[in-house]
């Protein structure tokens, strides 16, 4: 059986179609999150307590609610990186309200988890810092392998306490740096 091939969103249609995080930080929603069921999102989700999400044996826990409530909102996870004060996704989704109960149930449930292991020192504010921000990104090509590639390089910077942004970029590309198409080796 042949399978049903998707037509790809071009770039262009996409660029400004972020949403959320320090774009609302002062105000309330005026428009509705950018969503289209042909393109892949790029969503971050900060906390308030820098390695928060890593104190514990949290990373575990984490990922596994990520799984339980991707499976449950038939949301496809391409990648996922927890950074110890914000998480990373590259996910898909056909539906939009999927979606949304995606990441209304993974915020909750995260935060749950984290606020019930923690003293009550922090009841009042809230576990995050702002709404989670999501960019569409489309399907593949060049823009999908750069995201791609930024939420492994925060895997590797959350995976090591202290390690740098450029420590990372050269266990991510093996010491060579970043791919330069310009320069031949």
């Amino acid at each position: 059986m042949r399978t049903k091939q998707r037509r790809l969103i071009p770039t262009k249609h996409l660029q400004s179609a972020a949403f959320g995080g320090d774009l609302l930080k002062n105000s309330n929603a005026k428009n509705k999150r950018p969503f289209s069921p042909r393109a892949a999102i790029h969503v971050v989700m900060r906390t308030r307590s820098a390695f928060s999400l890593l104190k514990r044996g949290r990373r575990a826990r984490i990922a596994q609610v990520v799984a339980v409530h991707a499976r449950r909102q038939l949301v496809h996870v391409h990648r996922f990186a927890n950074a110890g004060n914000h998480l990373h996704f590259l996910v898909e989704c056909r539906e939009q309200e999927r979606f949304q109960n995606f990441l209304r149930a993974v915020s909750g449930a995260v935060a749950l988890m984290v606020k019930r292991e923690e003293t009550a020192t922090r009841t009042a504010e809230s576990f995050w810092l702002q709404r989670p921000w999501t960019r569409l990104v489309a399907a593949s090509g060049r823009a999908f392998t750069a995201v791609w590639r930024y939420v492994d390089l925060n895997e590797i910077e959350g995976g090591a306490w202290g390690i740098t942004r450029r420590e990372a970029q050269a266990i991510q590309y093996g010491d060579l740096g970043p791919p330069r198409p310009w320069l031949r080796r």
